[in-house]
């Protein structure tokens, strides 16, 4: 995430021994290097923006998973093992994360809401993580029981992360799946401002297409 950081252009300072005493000189806040800080400032929060907003905006024509990605085996985290078509006929969000993405980090309190508020509404949650399972189990418990998250979270093998990203990098990756399996939208990256949203909406708009 971009964090903007202004850097005061005056500072106090302590006074020599031998330097004459004088009144500062009133200074004026609205200088035009000011105003040039602020305005690039507003533009490049804009440009951010939009550029998050069309990198998720929907498809035009919403696609499927592969049917090698919706039927492939996902071992959980509580022993037990799902595939993605077993939610068919239900929305279904994907969630493609590790614990160690500051991202992902943001982004899942706000998807344990989602899996609380939409679940009378048909919408279920799923996060795979891209960490390893020989290795990474007791750290991935933690994450969850720390984050209290309440919906299933499993493991993406290599094939499942490379049919979910779809030649997209980075995580995370969110998809929203509508009932009749097609891909309503996929998030790349996280803002809490934009993605949040977002993602409502498009479940909203994949409820109301069931």
């Amino acid at each position: 995430m971009l964090r903007l950081v202004f850097i005061p252009t005056t500072f106090s300072g302590c006074k020599g021994i031998n330097q004459v005493m004088t009144s500062p000189k009133p200074q004026r806040f609205w200088t035009l290097t000011r105003i040039g800080l602020i305005g690039s400032a507003i533009l490049l929060t804009a440009a951010i923006a939009s550029a998050l907003y069309h990198k998720n905006e929907p498809a035009s024509t919403p696609a499927a998973l592969a049917s090698a990605v919706m039927d492939a085996k996902i071992d959980l985290l509580d022993g037990q093992s799902k595939k993605l078509s077993d939610y068919s006929g239900k929305v279904l969000v994907v969630d493609l994360w590790a614990t160690w993405c500051g991202p992902c980090r943001q982004e899942i309190p706000h998807l344990v809401e989602i899996a609380r508020s939409y679940k009378d509404k048909g919408v279920e949650v799923i996060g795979l993580t891209n960490e390893d399972p020989m290795t990474d189990v007791e750290a991935v418990k933690e994450f969850s029981k720390a984050f209290k998250i309440n919906y299933p979270v499993g493991w993406a093998t290599p094939e499942v992360q490379i049919g979910i990203m779809r030649g997209r990098n980075g995580i995370p990756q969110t998809l929203i799946i509508g009932r009749d399996g097609k891909v309503v939208n996929h998030f790349v990256g996280f803002n809490p401002l934009i993605s949040v949203p977002q993602m409502k909406a498009a479940l909203d708009q994949a409820i109301a297409a069931s």
